[in-house]
């Protein structure tokens, strides 16, 4: 690139040398035209990082109070024959529903957002993909089964008779 313009700016002294030679590569303008566009969605980037782990946290944290309070209530149906997986299941659905409940009302309202707010005036953006949507919120459910999971198997497995003695 650098020969290429040392080229040409060779060949521009020979028909003008008055004037000075001023050039830009197109990927250059192009870069220099998205710098703000690129440090807005990188901004964009973190807040939304930032959001998902707060989120995540407090589902963290309503996991751990509903199996804590829910406590007696799993040692009793340990005792009485329950499986893990059904105590798994017991324990996950409200959240689960709560997360597609989410879904359903999120998704919508994010198309709308960068279709009417963030992109308008962009005429050459890429089209949201439903399945880019989909995939996202495949990993926000991921996680969340997982800390479910993790909180929910460690008091189902946990001693039925102790949790019970202690609570009595």
């Amino acid at each position: 690139i650098l020969a290429t313009r040392q080229k040409i700016e060779a060949i521009w002294k020979k028909i003008d040398p008055i004037h000075p030679f001023e050039s830009r590569f197109y990927s250059e303008q192009i870069e220099e035209a998205f710098q703000d566009f690129k440090s807005a969605v990188m901004v964009a980037g973190a807040i939304a990082f930032l959001a998902i782990f707060i989120a995540t946290m407090g589902l963290l944290g309503m996991v751990v109070f509903t199996t804590e309070t829910r406590l007696k209530e799993i040692s009793i149906r340990k005792v009485l024959g329950a499986s893990d997986g059904k105590l798994l299941v017991l324990l996950g659905k409200g959240f689960v529903t709560l997360l597609l409940i989410a879904t359903v009302i999120g998704l919508p309202i994010t198309i709308v957002f960068f279709e009417k707010v963030a992109f308008p005036e962009l005429g050459n953006h890429a089209p949201l993909a439903v399945s880019e949507m989909l995939l996202g919120v495949a990993a926000v459910l991921a996680m969340a089964l997982l800390m479910i999971t993790a909180q929910t198997w460690k008091v189902a497995r946990s001693n039925p008779a102790e949790v019970l003695k202690a609570e009595g």
